[in-house]
């Protein structure tokens, strides 16, 4: 049924001589987009050959389109919303992520910092071992001396 009365709109628009709006249409600038340049008298002609039934049929088709289209844009303006919203996390994910390649070049550079002091404390431990093991000899040596002079004292006298 639907197919009837767009048959037969489209029969009294080329009848009348007005193109259909199409915006997929490459020439979309020469295309009359109806309800915009159609004369009134254009406007009687063509709901006097309609029935009231098909006109409120139009009118139903209409308001559907209208929801729609309404629909649509609400739901384009919420997109457009949340895309803003992701840029400008994005913003903040990108200056934490720079802010955090800075935090990990510092720990790098401190445990760099970190391993050269311990290797030179590794270092200084192994000297002072070797030091003090040189200076218990001698202190070892030293009180085996004295002892071995106090015997011979003793002994001697």
């Amino acid at each position: 049924m639907l197919v009837q009365y767009r048959s037969r709109l489209q029969s009294e628009t080329s009848r009348l001589g007005i193109k259909p709006y199409n915006p997929l249409d490459s020439d979309a600038s020469t295309a009359v987009v109806p309800d915009q340049d159609r004369s009134a008298e254009q406007e009687d002609e063509i709901d006097e050959q309609l029935t009231p039934e098909e006109l409120q049929m139009f009118e139903q088709e209409n308001k559907q389109l209208f929801n729609n289209m309404s629909t649509l844009v609400d739901e384009v303006r919420q997109i457009e919303g949340k895309v803003v919203e992701l840029s400008k996390l994005q913003e903040v994910f990108t200056e934490k992520v720079l802010e955090q390649a800075g935090n990990i070049e510092r720990i790098q550079d401190t445990c760099v910092e970190s391993t050269e002091t311990v290797r030179e404390g590794n270092e200084e431990i192994r000297e002072a071992i070797m030091k003090n093991a040189g200076f218990r000899v001698w202190i070892l040596f030293f009180l085996v001396v004295c002892s071995v002079s106090l015997l011979f004292l003793d002994w001697y006298s």
